[in-house]
């Protein structure tokens, strides 16, 4: 396996620099030709950071069942910034999807099943992305076509859809996330026809991120067609990442019946 870590150019926001580190398998010599479906992971962090939590170990969760996993450390709210933070992250990661499809024949990714997992705060990072990515101005903004930035599906965990649904509680915190009146503060009417097929699954309990915001998504992709899959939880607190001992804070953490998400999802991607 081989691990590499890529600055991305700046997107003109705050002075931190987004960079992308690749997972990758070699081929054995049996399989010489092999090209694997690959991940780009958005981890969550509130748009204040970018949890380790919700990086490497899914990365490397996905690297044991055959795919490439790549994650994502996207721009992130800085205080001396006076504009709201988006669009930085979605610019990010148009530049993160257009370097691993330039990078597919050396990194044995199957560019038409690259797509992205999202928690959290990542969730809506990609769950927005996905309409930006479809927007002329954007592309041009980002530098990048439109097949280059194409995500093939989403997978998205405990995810932020509406910024007025429970998160942020404060409503200067969503100011300089984007603009009072930008429709990137609510993802699921951003929902179209074309969405890519998704899959998102949260728990009933979570106190941080209620439950509402999956609920709204899910109501969205179904009234356009588009195809998707919805689990929640019974329980689980917000932030589990795989649900298992190598990402819990606290014992309690790795539930079983919970960390089934990732196999429920991968069995999903299986049959699109």
């Amino acid at each position: 396996m081989r691990v590499e870590k890529i600055e991305l150019p700046s997107s003109g926001y705050g002075t931190g620099a987004a960079t992308l580190t690749a997972y990758v398998q070699d081929n054995i010599e049996d399989q010489a030709a092999r090209r694997r479906p690959a991940a780009l992971i958005c981890p969550g962090g509130g748009y204040a950071f970018c949890s380790d939590r919700e990086g490497e170990p899914i990365a490397l969760a996905l690297l044991a069942r055959g795919y490439q996993a790549f994650v994502l450390d996207y721009t992130v709210i800085d205080p001396a910034e006076a504009t709201p933070l988006l669009p930085a992250p979605q610019i990010d990661l148009a530049r993160a999807l257009a370097l691993v499809r330039s990078h597919a024949d050396g990194w044995r990714v199957d560019a038409a099943r690259l797509g992205i997992i999202g928690c959290s705060a990542g969730a809506h990072l990609c769950a927005t992305y996905t309409a930006l990515a479809r927007d002329d101005g954007f592309l041009a903004r980002a530098g990048v076509s439109a097949e280059e930035a194409r995500a093939a599906w989403q997978v998205l965990c405990y995810p932020v859809v509406d910024l007025g649904a429970g998160w942020p509680p404060d409503p200067a915190y969503a100011e300089r996330i984007c603009a009072e009146g930008s429709p990137l503060r609510r993802a699921h009417e951003l929902v179209s026809s074309v969405t890519p097929p998704t899959f998102l699954w949260h728990t009933s309990v979570d106190e941080t991120v209620p439950v509402r915001n999956a609920y709204l998504l899910a109501e969205a992709l179904a009234a356009h067609g588009v195809d998707h899959e919805c689990h929640v939880f019974h329980a689980g607190r917000h932030g589990l990442s795989l649900a298992t001992e190598q990402t819990s804070h606290y014992a309690s953490d790795a539930l079983p019946h919970l960390a089934r998400w990732l196999d429920l999802a991968l069995e999903w991607l299986a049959e699109l």
